[in-house]
């Protein structure tokens, strides 16, 4: 059985000092709403139909498929944080990360679709505020949001894609033939952009 000297002894290895962060660092670290960049076409997929929506990127360099977009908080160690907002029925066509994304529902109902690569069946789950689900690599994942009309109590997703330097988005083969039907691709330096 546990004393209560054994207890006030066994804090010695619960107790250290803090690392040095002086104002101006911490300065650097802080992602006020009105300061986070903002895109509406950080991904190729939003010259479709029915894939608008407005990225935000808070903190880490994520994924985007305009390299110049930049987050608010550079820094930032194995994870990356974005915040997802769109109108009703619109949201991210299908796609994979070679890392796991975990989204938040912050706001509204989301349906999220999923590939099962095994059986090649589509999978769909309904989340309201505060549910939260897990997608593994490689999974081709796609959502939309279901009541974002309201810019008050309408839909926002929270993105936390893990990874130290996570790779490019991979598009389903349905989505690539979306977008060159509307004259969507990739520059040179792999930015997406339309022409027409």
């Amino acid at each position: 059985m546990t004393t209560r000297e054994q207890l006030a002894e066994n804090w010695s290895a619960h107790v250290a000092a803090s690392a040095a962060c002086p104002p101006e660092q911490m300065a650097s670290r802080v992602a006020r709403w009105g300061d986070i960049p903002a895109s509406p076409r950080a991904f190729v997929d939003t010259y479709i139909r029915g894939h608008e929506r407005t990225l935000y990127s808070v903190i880490g360099s994520g994924v985007t498929d305009n390299p110049a977009f930049q987050p608010r908080i550079a820094t930032a160690e194995n994870f990356h944080i974005d915040f997802i907002v769109a109108p009703t029925n619109c949201g991210a066509a299908m796609h994979w990360h070679d890392t796991e994304e975990v989204f938040f529902v912050h706001r509204g109902r989301w349906d999220f679709d999923w590939i099962d690569g095994a059986t090649g069946r589509t999978h769909t789950v309904t989340l309201g505020p505060r549910d939260t689900i897990s997608v593994p690599p490689f999974v081709h994942r796609s959502f939309r949001s279901l009541d974002g009309d309201d810019p008050e109590t309408g839909g926002m997703l929270v993105s936390i894609l893990g990874g130290r330097r996570p790779g490019p988005v991979k598009w389903d083969a349905t989505v690539a033939e979306k977008a060159k039907a509307v004259g969507a691709g990739f520059d040179a330096d792999g930015s997406a952009t339309r022409i027409g």
